[in-house]
């Protein structure tokens, strides 16, 4: 039987051949274009930086304390002796000036005493001066005596008997005149000072700012009555660290801001700086004696001294060039192309530089632009 399909599939087998070769052709050509395009180029990988050569130089900078204000002169009022009060000499919150009797003892016993002591030193004064006379006296009769023995007119006996009765009598005055007097008189100027301890005065010029007695109360010596706090000058305690300690010394002076007091300053001197650090470490008090002439400053108040201080030939770098990352310095150190992240310990510091106590050499080339985009080891244009 005669297949009337055998003309269609002669035809679908050349079209197939006909698309075949025609992606055959397609994928040649566009393999030809692919492997003509140019090669892209590479990624460039040199980070462009501004550097700057590490120098030496004298440096001007300030360090800041901060701390509370506090007398710089306090004075706790005690007793020496024990007693009554009797009067009270100021107010608490009243000022006071130098030699001021705050607080009275009663005086009546040692008044008495006194008295006695007195009366006991007019009798003695009278013994011993009985004493002279009888001295005196023995004395005259000895060289009379005397003149009579060279004539033969008295024995031998008789002299030695006169000159044993003058030798008494002036051992007797030099005794009444020596041990009785000066007991006497020590006994009174016990006495006496015994009595200036029952006023109890203020040892400096200031405020009265505790008063812990009232007329009447029984002290017993060396329990706080009161306190007296000098409000002329007032002192500033904070802490330096052990890298800027040195670069201090009594007398500096200082400039001091108050929080509550702004857009003023006041003068200040260093007075002491301490030859240990607390007990923590690593840092040392330092106290600023702050002049108060107009009493505006109080004790408490929060305050800060700038202490200008200069430290010549040293290495300064720019503040911009400083990288801190976990707690310690760093910088960027260009070494033979590359960014060697480099630890540093710093020092003095102002707005714009920091002084360099370790870590860097004078002629070593440093980031100081774009630090902080450079991972250690990168290579660097300058």
């Amino acid at each position: 039987m005669l297949n009337l399909n055998t003309k269609p599939k002669v035809l679908n087998k050349k079209i197939i051949s006909l698309m075949l070769l025609a992606l055959a052709v397609f994928i040649s050509i566009t393999g030809y274009a692919i492997s003509t395009k140019p090669a892209a180029k590479p990624v460039e990988t040199t980070v462009p930086v501004k550097t700057d050569e590490v120098k030496v130089m004298d440096f001007s900078g300030q360090l800041a304390l901060t701390g509370i204000l506090d007398a710089q002169e306090k004075s706790n009022l005690s007793s020496q002796l024990p007693g009554i009060v009797t009067n009270l000499g100021a107010k608490e919150g009243t000022f006071v000036k130098k030699g001021d009797v705050i607080i009275s003892l009663d005086k009546k016993d040692l008044l008495n005493q006194l008295e006695q002591a007195k009366a006991g030193l007019a009798n003695s004064q009278a013994q011993a001066e009985q004493a002279r006379l009888n001295y005196e006296n023995a004395e005259n009769d000895y060289k009379r005596f005397q003149e009579l023995f060279k004539s033969g007119a008295i024995s031998q006996q008789q002299m030695e008997q006169i000159t044993l009765k003058r030798d008494i009598a002036k051992s007797q005055y030099e005794s009444a005149q020596g041990a009785g007097l000066d007991a006497a008189q020590t006994t009174i100027n016990a006495i006496n000072l015994n009595l200036a301890k029952t006023d109890i005065k203020s040892p400096i010029d200031g405020i009265l700012v505790t008063l812990n007695v009232s007329v009447g109360d029984t002290i017993s010596p060396g329990i706080p009555l009161a306190t007296i706090v000098a409000i002329d000058q007032l002192a500033l305690t904070g802490n330096l660290s052990e890298s800027h300690i040195n670069y201090v010394k009594v007398g500096n002076s200082a400039e001091v801001s108050v929080d509550s007091i702004p857009n003023r300053t006041f003068t200040g001197k260093i007075s002491y700086i301490s030859p240990t650090s607390i007990p923590t470490g690593q840092f040392f008090p330092v106290k600023v004696a702050i002049d108060n002439p107009e009493g505006i400053l109080k004790a408490g108040m929060t305050a800060t001294a700038k202490i200008t201080v200069n430290n010549p030939s040293v290495i300064v770098i720019p503040n911009s060039a400083l990288l801190r990352q976990d707690d310690k310095d760093y910088v960027m150190v260009v070494k033979e192309g590359k960014a060697v992240k480099t630890a540093v310990r710093t020092g003095l510091k102002n707005e714009e530089s920091t002084v360099i106590i370790q870590g860097l050499h004078a002629g070593e080339r440093i980031v100081i632009n774009g630090a902080e985009r450079l991972a250690n080891g990168v290579e660097v244009k300058e």
